[in-house]
C-alpha cells in the first residue's frame, strides 16, 4: 500500500480547473514571502519574516514533514506553469484528520482562482488521501473567509477571542464544492491531466 507522500507524488504536478498544481519547492521562497507580507493579504494570517533565507529554512523543515506525509504545501499556477498564483496547505495530518490553511492568493489571481485552488486542495485531502475530517480556524474579523467557510455547513467546535473553529466532513464539502464548481462554470473532472 502506498504512503501519503507516494500518493501525492503520483498526482502532482497536475492540471485541473484550467490551473496547474504542484508541491512547493525551496526556490518558491521569494513568492511565499511576497504573498505572506503583502499589506492586504497578510491582514488575517500569521506573521512571516520578510527574510527570504528564513523562509528557505522553514521550507527545508517543511520538506522533511512532506517526506513523512505530514504536510503538503500546494502551489497553484496558471496553465503556463510559470505564473505563480497562490498557495494552500494540508497539514497536521493525524489518522483521518487534517487541517487546511496558508490559503493565500495573489490579488491578480482573482477570487475564483483562489476558490478553485482551495477546492482542489480539499479534494486532494479527502478523495486522494482518504482523510475524513478537516479542522479549520477562521479569524473572526475575516468576514469573507468566514462566510465562505460557513457555506460548507461545517460543525462549530469552539471559539476564542480572535477565531472560530470548525470541523468539516467530506459529505458537506462535496455538496458545496459541486455547487461552487458549477457556479464557476467548471466541470469537476475537466481540465485534468496526468503527469
Amino acid at each position: 500500500m502506498k504512503n501519503r507522500k507516494q500518493i501525492i507524488d503520483d498526482i502532482l504536478p497536475t492540471d485541473h480547473y484550467g490551473l496547474h498544481f504542484r508541491l512547493v519547492e525551496i526556490d518558491d521562497a521569494g513568492f511565499i514571502v511576497s504573498l505572506r507580507n503583502h499589506e492586504k493579504l497578510s491582514k488575517y494570517i500569521n506573521k512571516t519574516s520578510t527574510e527570504i533565507e528564513e523562509q528557505v529554512n522553514w521550507l527545508r523543515e517543511y520538506k522533511i514533514r512532506e517526506q513523512r506525509g505530514d504536510d503538503f504545501y500546494v502551489l497553484c499556477l496558471k496553465e503556463d506553469r510559470q505564473t505563480k498564483l497562490g498557495l494552500v496547505r494540508i497539514y497536521n495530518i493525524k489518522a483521518d484528520e487534517f487541517e487546511i490553511g496558508s490559503w493565500v492568493f495573489s490579488p491578480e489571481a482573482g477570487a475564483n482562482v483562489a476558490i478553485l485552488g482551495d477546492l482542489f486542495t480539499f479534494s486532494l485531502a479527502y478523495e486522494k488521501l482518504f482523510l475524513k475530517t478537516c479542522k479549520i480556524a477562521v479569524r473572526k474579523r475575516n468576514k469573507r473567509v468566514l462566510w465562505y467557510t460557513r457555506s460548507f455547513n461545517p460543525t462549530p467546535t469552539a471559539e476564542d477571542e480572535s477565531s472560530y473553529y470548525f470541523e468539516l466532513y467530506y459529505e458537506n464539502f462535496s455538496k458545496q464544492r459541486d455547487k461552487l464548481v458549477k457556479m464557476l462554470k467548471h466541470d469537476r473532472l475537466s481540465n485534468t491531466a496526468d503527469k
